[in-house]
């Protein structure tokens, strides 16, 4: 499935409340706001935008429909948050406009809608507003609201890309490293992803390791590609990098072989349901690797393996209840099920980050 590494469609809206600010001239009073956000003050930007909103000055309404999305300083309500974003964007405000698509993406108060998305999408793009271009991409890569077109898509990530937009040169990466639409291209896809992690896009260092670490477009490094995979596992605390960290131990590859590091970074990666990371923790508990063997705690970490939508777990349950007694197999779904309910109560159906495999 094309999909097993989404596109970035959607930006969060409070990002858009500072960069809204320098649309218009705004009056001391405005200036004042932007100061109060920045100090967290958000009783008193509030306070300040309001009276701007009301004022009909467009930035002062996208930036209190911010605060109303985020529940700063006012009581969080999208359908207020949708009501000021829709008085700015009616004016032309580029930020509003893309931050309502948003909440028609989303369908926070509003009905869902990928055709309104597209809609303020597009007219937020058409005056080179980078995160508009990059989510209207985002639409044609993944005919929604629209047909599929990979052509058009790479267009407006090449529009967004080329102002600097993280997101949309993750995105073109991504085209180039898996062939969506275009012909698969390492050297490209690495040229656009060092773009991104330039920019600080931890989830574009994520992937560019991984071609680091398979030699894909670069010479192989192993070295450099545990190096980043630390530094995503640990500063933006990625759960698929921690996963990856811990398959980078459990191997030697890279870094010293060290099955106890193995274990501690599995274990921080199966706490967010990332199924390479339980899927091993099962093999290490099987092969005795770092913990003592235990084929009981080996098929707990299966079935949650199996949980998770990993396919070979779910062939491994066929095979564990033949080798343990009922015991042992009732044993291991009631720890299952205590560590699901212990760790997995606010996960979303799939991993959050994206799913990868070394």
């Amino acid at each position: 499935m094309k999909t097993a590494i989404r596109f970035q469609p959607a930006i969060s809206i409070i990002l858009l409340l500072l960069l809204g600010v320098g649309g218009t001239a705004l009056a001391d009073a405005q200036d004042n706001a932007v100061k109060a956000f920045q100090a967290k003050d958000y009783n008193k930007a509030a306070e300040l935008w309001k009276a701007g909103a009301e004022k009909g000055d467009p930035a002062a309404q996208n930036n209190l429909a911010g605060l109303y999305a985020a529940g700063l300083g006012v009581v969080q309500s999208y359908p207020e948050a949708v009501r000021w974003y829709r008085k700015s964007a009616a004016q032309g405000f580029a930020g509003a406009q893309n931050s309502l698509g948003e909440l028609y993406f989303n369908g926070q108060g509003v009905a869902q809608s990928d055709t309104e998305a597209v809609q303020w999408y597009r007219k937020a793009a058409a005056q080179g507003f980078a995160g508009g271009q990059n989510n209207l991409g985002a639409m044609y890569a993944e005919g929604r609201g629209v047909h599929q077109d990979y052509v058009e898509a790479l267009r407006w990530y090449r529009l967004a890309a080329d102002q600097g937009y993280a997101r949309a040169q993750y995105n073109i990466g991504l085209m180039y490293r898996n062939g969506w639409g275009v012909a698969k291209d390492d050297q490209n896809a690495i040229h656009w992803l060092r773009e991104a992690v330039r920019r600080g896009h931890y989830k574009a260092q994520v992937i560019l390791t991984g071609l680091y670490a398979d030699g894909r477009g670069v010479p192989r490094d192993p070295a450099k590609a545990a190096m980043w995979y630390r530094e995503a596992a640990e500063k933006q605390e990625d759960w698929v990098a921690q996963s990856l960290l811990g398959y980078k131990y459990e191997n030697g590859d890279g870094v010293a072989r060290d099955y106890a590091e193995a274990i501690r970074w599995y274990r921080k990666s199966a706490e967010h349901g990332v199924p390479l990371a339980l899927v091993a923790l099962s093999q290490m508990y099987a092969g005795g690797r770092g913990v003592p063997k235990d084929e009981v705690e080996s098929f707990k970490w299966a079935i949650l393996a199996a949980d998770r939508g990993y396919q070979r777990a779910e062939q491994m349950l066929e095979v564990y209840p033949r080798l343990l007694t009922p015991g042992q197999v009732d044993k291991a779904r009631k720890d299952a099920k205590a560590w699901a309910d212990k760790y997995w109560q606010a996960l979303d159906p799939a991993p959050r980050s994206a799913s990868a495999k070394p």
